[in-house]
């Protein structure tokens, strides 16, 4: 089935304390769906579960992030995480702030 991509939205998450990088994905994630709105499926009567996420985050430490907590956070359509090297840790008066990026792309299918 072809698809065309609909929207990419994109946002960072910061865990200040902890040095949690599951916890700055989950917020970056948070972020970009905070900013994300898709009348779409109203006004063209696509259902959403047809839709797919492609969720994409880069932290410092990508095996430390919980990709099912991540995607449990998208409502709707087939989700798939996708986590590799990135982000920042930011030293800070003897702590580590970590900074996690999140981009979602939605594709619908096409005729």
């Amino acid at each position: 089935m072809n698809q065309q991509r609909l929207i990419i939205e994109m946002a960072q998450g910061v865990d200040l304390h902890g040095r949690d990088d599951s916890k700055a994905a989950r917020r970056a994630v948070e972020q970009a769906l905070q900013g994300a709105s898709l009348p779409v499926f109203g006004t063209l009567g696509v259902d959403r579960e047809t839709m797919r996420v492609v969720v994409h985050i880069g932290v410092p430490r990508p095996e430390s992030v919980d990709v099912e907590v991540i995607a449990g956070l998208l409502p709707y359509g087939s989700v798939e995480v996708v986590v590799e090297a990135g982000g920042l840790d930011v030293p800070v008066a003897g702590d580590v702030h970590v900074m996690a990026v999140a981009a979602l792309e939605v594709f619908l299918p096409v005729s």
